[in-house]
């Protein structure tokens, strides 16, 4: 994750004030999860934190046309919200505590697990939110001991099929776990 890369974000924020309007915000939003009211991170210590919403969002939709199955999933995006917090040096078993906190949370409040791996000391889990027979909502955690712990939210209209594919376009490994139609998770 720490490849974590957006081209040209610099840009496209700067842009984005300039179409910024009206609507609703992304915690309005029936896919969002509130990541700072859940606490998992020490804020001042995360390697990478994103928050893109609305504005943003559709300045890079506008961008990708050329691509337009890319820009097709950034148009029915509402907000992407990520946090990568690096475990060296800070007390795991209370950030693997949290996470599971996080997963308590997300189930009580509707989150349908898809993907739950615990593998060698590893975890990952991915969650996903429909409203009215459509995914509304991803959440994928991971926990990766000695590295880093990651969670992910992604708002909005989704098509499971593309999350892997929009992973790969925004550079978060995370999200190509995501499975779809004919492909395992890995």
């Amino acid at each position: 994750m720490r490849k974590l890369f957006i081209p040209g974000l610099a840009l496209v924020l700067l842009l984005a004030g300039t179409a910024a309007r009206a609507e609703k915000p992304p915690s309005a939003q029936p896919g969002f999860v509130p990541l700072d009211e859940l606490s998992l991170f020490p804020n001042d210590q995360l390697s990478t934190e994103i928050n893109l919403n609305g504005a943003v969002l559709r300045l890079v939709a506008a961008a990708t046309r050329d691509d337009p199955e890319f820009s097709q999933v950034m148009t029915g995006l509402q907000s992407i919200n990520v946090q990568v917090f690096p475990l060296k040096g800070a007390d795991a078993d209370a950030i693997k505590t949290k996470i599971n906190r996080a997963v308590h949370w997300l189930e009580d409040r509707g989150w349908k697990a898809s993907v739950r791996v615990r593998e060698k000391g590893e975890e990952t889990y991915i969650y996903m939110k429909e409203d009215g027979g459509q995914i509304v909502g991803l959440t994928v955690l991971t926990f990766q001991p000695g590295e880093e712990a990651s969670v992910i939210n992604i708002a909005g209209r989704i098509d499971p099929a593309q999350i892997g594919r929009l992973g790969q376009k925004l550079k978060v490994p995370q999200l190509e776990k995501v499975p779809s139609k004919g492909k395992k998770p890995q």
